[in-house]
């Protein structure tokens, strides 16, 4: 999916890329070792930034215990994505600075360069990859034209893995509606939900369903982004949509 950062930055997509089943949310618990088996997104831009991008694109995404919702300005200031890709820092600064205290990493890039990036392996499908170029099309432009910003928990303290997609001239809502039909069309169950006040729709990939991975992710739209949120932890996945704008 959007292989949520842990492996996904898909939902799942990392899905997003990455992909996630939030628990209590309208899908199965994952268990600790599936959860551990996800691999997510992003990856270099450049020679310099391999080491730092390719840690990020092989994070896992880990559940973690319930706690208390931190509060919305409560955002760690600590730089902790020293080293990753930015090439959009106005995108990534929509994206929530921590969950639940814990400081997240960032990176954004075009999302050609994230496509490209992506390890896709038999225990690890990229099935949001093959979403991406049509989806784009769609618009009349190519995943070259589409800005990817991510961010995630290194530390796997807190499970969570969030995706940002932009593409100048296209509001967020149509961005959503686009891909959601496009996952329709690859035979994902797409299904709409309410969370934390704000409508989503919930995506499930079925590539890393049938391999017991975290395979859902929530769709979520505002302004002229589009946003996959994938966590194991229904708290988190509140207090994220909560972060976002």
């Amino acid at each position: 999916m959007i292989s949520t950062s842990g492996a996904g930055t898909r939902i799942l997509v990392g899905a997003v890329l990455a992909g996630l089943v939030v628990a209590g949310c309208g899908g199965a618990t994952a268990s600790p070792s599936a959860a551990a088996r996800t691999a997510g997104p992003v990856a270099q831009v450049s020679s310099s930034a391999h080491s730092s991008a390719t840690a990020f694109a092989t994070a896992p995404v880990a559940p973690s215990d319930s706690g208390p919702l931190a509060s919305p300005s409560a955002d760690a200031t600590q730089d902790v994505s020293a080293g990753l890709p930015h090439s959009d820092a106005a995108l990534e600064k929509t994206l929530p600075g921590s969950i639940n205290d814990t400081p997240l990493s960032k990176v954004s890039m075009p999302l050609s360069t994230y496509m490209a990036s992506e390890q896709c392996t038999s225990d690890n499908p990229c099935a949001d990859k093959a979403l991406y170029t049509p989806w784009a099309v769609g618009f009349g432009k190519t995943p070259d034209d589409v800005t990817f910003a991510a961010a995630t928990d290194f530390t796997k303290t807190q499970s969570i893995l969030v995706q940002a997609f932009e593409l100048t001239g296209v509001d967020g809502a149509k961005l959503g509606s686009a891909f959601a039909d496009q996952a329709r069309k690859a035979g994902w169950a797409v299904s709409q939900k309410t969370v934390a006040d704000k409508t989503v729709e919930e995506l499930v990939d079925p590539a890393r369903k049938n391999l017991d991975l975290l395979s859902i992710g929530y769709l979520y739209t505002s302004g002229n982004a589009m946003y996959i949120v994938s966590t194991a932890d229904t708290l988190i996945l509140v207090e994220c949509l909560l972060k976002l704008p």
